[in-house]
């Protein structure tokens, strides 16, 4: 019985591409399987939020904390000198 290489290389080429083609479906399906499964979750929060005995609660939320007064180290701020920020203005000479 003679080897004929060209069709054991057809052969073995053939099995890689079944074996890439069997990888890819793999990966399709466990997208479409966690697809599947948060549809499956947002189905069922639906369900919940269209009972009838369903009663939102409201959101707490945190109380506002005031700013402190920033503090420069020299003590030039606006208030202590009386002046406004900004470019000062041109005299007439």
């Amino acid at each position: 019985m003679a080897l004929n290489f060209d069709e054991f290389q057809k052969v073995v080429e053939s099995a890689q591409q079944a074996d890439a083609v069997k990888a890819d479906l793999k990966r399709a399906l466990k997208k479409v399987n966690s697809a599947l499964e948060a549809l499956q979750g947002a189905l069922g929060d639906m369900d919940t939020v269209l009972a009838d005995d369903y009663v939102a609660t409201p959101k707490e939320r945190k109380a506002r904390q005031p700013r402190a007064p920033k503090a420069d180290s020299n003590g030039d701020t606006p208030s202590a000198t009386g002046k406004k920020p900004g470019r000062p203005k041109k005299t007439a000479e």
